[in-house]
Formats: C-alpha cells, sequence, structure tokens
C-alpha cells in the first residue's frame, strides 16, 4: 500500500505517500484516563458553562474600611427597604422617634376619649372607688374663668422649661459669648448637677420602684436579705441623711445583689435593673448640695462669668434655685400631678380593662413629646371653662429662624401649632408665625362651623388689633385633614442623617 499508518490522538490516520494527504479513518476513543490533551471541539468544551464564580450573599455585610473601595453588599446608610432578614436594626434612635411620632395617635384625641366622649364608657367599664373620686376631683382642679386663662397659659409655659428666669438667663448670655471652653464646660456640668438634685425626690422614688421590681424575681432568702437592706433607707431623707442612704445602696445594695446575681448566674433583667439601680445611685450623688455649691464656686474664679455675675454671693444660690419660675409654678400646678396619677391608674386596668390601651397611648404621646429629640416647646392644658371641658396641646419654637439667621432681637420669628378640643364642638387646629408684631394664622375648624368662618375671622382679627398685633393673614377653613406636626416644623427631620446605630 502506498501509505503508512500512524496512530495519534486515538485516531487511525492513514498518510498516502503518493498524493501527500492525510486519511482519517475510524472513531474516537474514550478519552478515560485524560492522558493528552483533548482536542477542541471533540470534547464537548463548546457548551456555555455555568459562572464558576458565585455571588456574594446581600446578607453578608463587610467590615467597613474608609481607606478601600468595599464590594456590595447589605450595608447602606439606612438599610431600609432591603429584605435581607436581618436581625438588627440600622435604624437610628432619632430615626426610631420620627416614626414613632408618625404613629403615636395625638394626646388630644386620646383626652377626648377619656374624658369627653368616653365618661358614660368610663362608668360602664368597672371604673374603681378611687378612681372615680381622683377623676372628680382632677376635673374641680382644672376648673377657670376665662379672665384666669392667660396667667394659667404663662404659668405652663415656665412649667414646661427648668431653666427659666432671670438667673438662667445669665447663663444663656455667658454660653452665648466669646468665653473659654472650659468655662461652657463647666456650666453644663453645673446644670447638670442642678437637675440631678432638683430631681432627687423623684430619683428615690425610682428606686424605690427598682428594688420592688427586683425582690419580685429574687428567691425568698434573698429577697429577705434585700428587704432588711432597704429597711436602712430614708426615701425621704434631707441633704444630710441622703449621704447615708447612698452609703447603704453603694456599700451594701449592690454588692449584696451583684453577689446575689454570680451565684444565681442571673444574667437577664435583673443585672439590667441593678444596673439602673446604681445609675439612679449615681445621679443622686451627683447632685448632692455640696457638689453643686462646689460646681458654681469653681465657675465664678472665670473672668467671663464674673462679667454677668458680679457681686452675686455663692451662699445665696440655693435659696435663688429655690424661687426660680419653674420651681413656683411646679409647687403651685397640683392638677399635673393629679393628671399623673389618673394615667398610672388607668394604665393599671382601674378605670376598667376596656380603658387600658387608651390610657397607654396617652402616657406613650406624654413621653414621645418630652423626648430629647424634640426640638420644640411642648405643653398641654386641660381645662373646664363654664361648665364644658376643653384640651389643648400646644407646641411653640421660640427661634424658628435659628440663632445664626439672627438680625436684631425684635425680628425674632415665634412659630407655634395649637391642637384643641372642645366639648360638643369638635377639634380644632391653630398654626401661626409671628414675627416683628405680624401674625400669619391658619385655623381649622369643625365642619359644623362653616357659616361662622366669617364671623371667626373678624374676632380674631379684633383680638389680636387689641393686644397690638397686625393680622397679616388669616385663614379660617372647615373640613382639613389635621395638621401633623411635622409639617408644622419641618426642623424636626433635621436629624435624619444621624449615627447609623440604634442603642
Amino acid at each position: 500500500m502506498n501509505h503508512s499508518l500512524y496512530t495519534y490522538a486515538h485516531y487511525n490516520i492513514y498518510i498516502d505517500k503518493k498524493d501527500r494527504k492525510i486519511i482519517t479513518v475510524g472513531e474516537k476513543m474514550s478519552n478515560i484516563l485524560k492522558v493528552t490533551t483533548p482536542m477542541t471541539g471533540y470534547d464537548n468544551s463548546n457548551q456555555v458553562r455555568a459562572n464558576p464564580v458565585k455571588t456574594t450573599d446581600p446578607s453578608i455585610q463587610g467590615q467597613v474600611n474608609p481607606e478601600r473601595v468595599m464590594k456590595p453588599d447589605a450595608r447602606s446608610d439606612s438599610a431600609q427597604g432591603q429584605d435581607v432578614g436581618l436581625k438588627f436594626q440600622y435604624e437610628s434612635n432619632y430615626g426610631t422617634f420620627i416614626q414613632q411620632m408618625k404613629e403615636s395617635p395625638g394626646m388630644a384625641e386620646e383626652f377626648s376619649k377619656l374624658f369627653m366622649r368616653g365618661m358614660g364608657t368610663l362608668a360602664q367599664s368597672g371604673m374603681g372607688e378611687d378612681f372615680a373620686k381622683n377623676l372628680a376631683e382632677f376635673l374641680r382642679m382644672i376648673e377657670v374663668r376665662p379672665q384666669e386663662l392667660p396667667g394659667l397659659l404663662k404659668g405652663q409655659n415656665n412649667a414646661a422649661v427648668r431653666f427659666s428666669g432671670a438667673f438662667f438667663s445669665l447663663f444663656r448670655q455667658v454660653m452665648n459669648s466669646n468665653s473659654p471652653l472650659e468655662l461652657k464646660a463647666g456650666i453644663l456640668d453645673f446644670l447638670r448637677r442642678y437637675t440631678d438634685m432638683a430631681e432627687t425626690p423623684h430619683l428615690m422614688e425610682n428606686i424605690r420602684q427598682t428594688l420592688n421590681q427586683i425582690k419580685g424575681q429574687m428567691y425568698p432568702d434573698g429577697r429577705e436579705r434585700l428587704e432588711q437592706l432597704e429597711g436602712q433607707i430614708n426615701y425621704n431623707a434631707p441633704g444630710k441623711e441622703m449621704r447615708e442612704n447612698l452609703e447603704t445602696i453603694r456599700g451594701q445594695v449592690l454588692p449584696f445583689l451583684n453577689l446575689y446575681i454570680s451565684r444565681s448566674h442571673e444574667r437577664g433583667s435583673m443585672r439590667d435593673l441593678a444596673a439602673l439601680l446604681a445609675s439612679y445611685a449615681a445621679r443622686c450623688e451627683n447632685g448632692m448640695p455640696d457638689r453643686v455649691l462646689d460646681s458654681f464656686e469653681q465657675l465664678l474664679r472665670y473672668p467671663g462669668m464674673q462679667k454677668y455675675f458680679q457681686g452675686f454671693e455663692s451662699s445665696v444660690l440655693f435659696q435663688v434655685l429655690a424661687n426660680t419660675e419653674f420651681e413656683k409654678v411646679s409647687k403651685e400646678n397640683q392638677w399635673m400631678n393629679k393628671f399623673t396619677e389618673l394615667v398610672r391608674a388607668g394604665m393599671a386596668g382601674e378605670a376598667g380593662i376596656e380603658q387600658k390601651a387608651v390610657f397607654q397611648n396617652l402616657m406613650q404621646s406624654i413621653l414621645l413629646n418630652e423626648s430629647v429629640y424634640m426640638p420644640v416647646l411642648h405643653m398641654m392644658l386641660p381645662l373646664q371653662v363654664g361648665g364644658r371641658l376643653m384640651f389643648a396641646e400646644m407646641w411653640v419654637d421660640p427661634d424658628a429662624q435659628g440663632q445664626g439667621e439672627q438680625k436684631e432681637p425684635g425680628k425674632r420669628a415665634v412659630q407655634g401649632l395649637i391642637k384643641f378640643d372642645i366639648e360638643d364642638v369638635g377639634f380644632f387646629d391653630m398654626y401661626f408665625v409671628y414675627q416683628d408684631g405680624n401674625i400669619r394664622m391658619q385655623l381649622n375648624c369643625p365642619e359644623k362651623l362653616e357659616d361662622k368662618s366669617r364671623k371667626i375671622t373678624e374676632d380674631i382679627t379684633k383680638i389680636m388689633t387689641e393686644n397690638g398685633i397686625r393680622a397679616e393673614e388669616i385663614f379660617v377653613e372647615t373640613g382639613q385633614e389635621s395638621i401633623a406636626i411635622s409639617d408644622a416644623f419641618p426642623k424636626i427631620f433635621e436629624r435624619k442623617n444621624s449615627v447609623n446605630v440604634r442603642i
């Protein structure tokens, strides 16, 4: 034959010697051992293969490194709207406050459910005798005459801010001056000590309640020992005996609780309550009168402080603090304490189990408006005028422009929102902006007053004129939706881009 036989790559190849052509005979053999490199086109390599690179699990969050560009993961500025099944809450404390403020019911609406439209329901829902007696006393305490309203409103304004009056206005002048940072930090430290001193009775009541909660979670022998130690605490002690209370708490109660927790391996709520007890005791110690006086005397050593407090003797400090506008009004404002007792009793079910949730909503609204994140002044005012019950809730921003934008003292803008409900009339919303003797106002009234809108506008204009205020714009409307707090005060959302963590 004029050809030769070669075996190459599992094929029988014949080379024709005459024509010098390659003739392939036979089929491809199975390359089981993978000894030779497979030829392209004969080993199924032309089939589309899946990408061997695995995608990153979106639920995995990489470490934050500001010096490098990291690969995408589930971490973002707020982690909102991502269904990644994370157990952590990445909203900030301020974001949670905003969300609760949107979802929380209004205090005026809840008050109306209880004391206006719900009086019959309260009577039929198993109201306790003590609760009924306190309710009658509360309604008697809020009876006022129309001519007493301006003074009552002024008193509520003074009771809403602890640092009010001429004494604290001097501190504000020092803080707004070019004083050194050490002096300003010392002023803040003094104010913290004064606050702890003024709230010492409230802190002692918190200590009593915390110890009661701790005793409810202890075994009988440990509870008996704690009751013996608690017997050494005088909850109504004056300043000198308060030091003995703190020595008992720090030297005996807290060490006993730490020993009990370690021996019983109680790592849950009891340990949290013990830490809370320690924080209350620390605040009481921080507010000791001698520490408050020492902090103020340290401030008087600064020349910037002596400029505004020239001739002020530190010996009269406590007398001045005891006669501030806040302290005076707090002593006279007894209806607020009675209202607090009613809400606490209602949350405990003394007004009937059906009304328990309403009292809880009322308490949540009160605490929410007293939050440190609320940038405006909040006041509430229950009244009974002429036998008709009403409830007013006010938010006022006395510095709507901001300190950086103020050019003249008289040009300061005051912005406010008032929500009030009058028995047998309905809900009202009033939004106003006052500046330089001019006022712009929007009043939303119930629909039943639609035919009296013109009369209401004329009366409001007349009242403003009699008090030296020019009514620049007055809008009286009916059937409108309630004005949201966030719409009235957009500055509430200024801190939306806060720290991405919730403690």
